[in-house]
């Protein structure tokens, strides 16, 4: 293979004089420019990568965290995240936490020893763990790591304002939310407040069943589905997220209980599951696309020095109209 060296004496030029034109610092004489290009192209020399990462301090790689990469919602989002950094010349290192707080600990350290440029994370930071020191930039996704640290969410109180009034429309009078249990840095739980709030305002009954957090995709519609046959007689409107909601439908068919006549269901997140089967899962949309496009160029901006950023960014939901409403 063709070195830096190889380019410079056959433009005529200097490896420094090289490695400015390629990297695009400093000034160059277009004609010169034109030699160096042109010895590259017949030499078909092929950048060192890892030495220009060196050079600008840079790794090339932006780790993202993430609770569950079983999660359609979490690996949808993943996938448009890794994405939007191919554009940026990133790669991305992923990481499912799942609660195991020693890879959060090794990634953090990974972080501050340079092996990535910057972090997305979109689980919690594990108590007592300290990120003061950690020169290097980090955004959350739905979390909340600190007041200097950016957060990009979606506008979870429309988005639990419009299953409410879906529900309300429906003519539902006792309805069931599965949720998390409360928990002060999870500003997504907004949604369930704001359903609450606007169920019991028009005087309809609101049963909360907490939701385990720590179970994976398979383990959690196992649960929902024992939690949801005790109800199922008993409601006629749930509003979950969206494999809560799936599972709930399910149940509901072994029970023969029609759906939306007798039952209606709305979920939240919108995974490309909902529309697969059949009916089309009502639900709430979170904007995967956008929330990427915002985390990756936020983390590029610091990346590059930035330093007058917003901190807290919204993004829209929309509504998916299906079957079970």
């Amino acid at each position: 293979m063709a070195s830096i060296r190889d380019v410079a004496l056959k433009a005529g030029v200097g490896i420094g004089t090289v490695s400015r034109a390629l990297n695009g610092t400093g000034y160059i004489a277009e004609e010169t420019k034109k030699k160096i290009l042109d010895a590259v192209k017949e030499l078909e020399y092929v950048p060192n990568e890892l030495a220009q990462n060196l050079y600008r301090k840079r790794s090339g790689f932006v780790g993202v965290m993430v609770p569950d990469l079983e999660h359609p919602f979490f690996s949808g989002l993943t996938k448009y995240i890794e994405n939007e950094l191919y554009k940026h010349g990133y790669k991305c290192m992923t990481c499912g936490v799942d609660k195991k707080f020693l890879k959060q600990e090794e990634y953090l350290e990974m972080l501050q020893r340079n092996v990535m440029d910057g972090l997305i994370s979109c689980v919690d930071l594990a108590v007592d763990t300290d990120i003061s020191n950690i020169r290097r930039p980090i955004v959350c996704m739905d979390r909340s790591w600190g007041p200097n640290v950016a957060n990009i969410h979606s506008d979870h109180r429309r988005g639990g304002l419009m299953a409410a009034e879906a529900l309300l429309k429906g003519g539902c009078q006792k309805v069931v939310q599965f949720m998390p249990m409360p928990f002060d840095n999870w500003g997504f739980l907004e949604r369930h407040k704001v359903f609450r709030e606007r169920m019991e305002g028009e005087g309809r009954s609101v049963l909360e069943v907490y939701t385990p957090t720590d179970r994976m995709v398979f383990e959690y519609s196992d649960w929902v589905k024992q939690e949801c046959a005790r109800f199922i007689d008993y409601a006629d409107g749930i509003f979950a997220d969206d494999i809560a909601a799936i599972t709930c439908l399910k149940v509901a068919r072994e029970h023969q209980i029609d759906v939306p006549g007798k039952l209606k269901i709305v979920g939240y997140d919108g995974i490309p599951l909902t529309r697969i089967i059949h009916p089309t899962i009502t639900t709430v949309c979170q904007n995967l696309p956008e929330i990427a496009k915002r985390c990756v160029n936020t983390i590029m901006q610091e990346i590059e020095g930035a330093k007058l950023l917003e901190l807290e960014q919204i993004v829209d939901v929309s509504f998916q109209e299906g079957g079970t409403v």
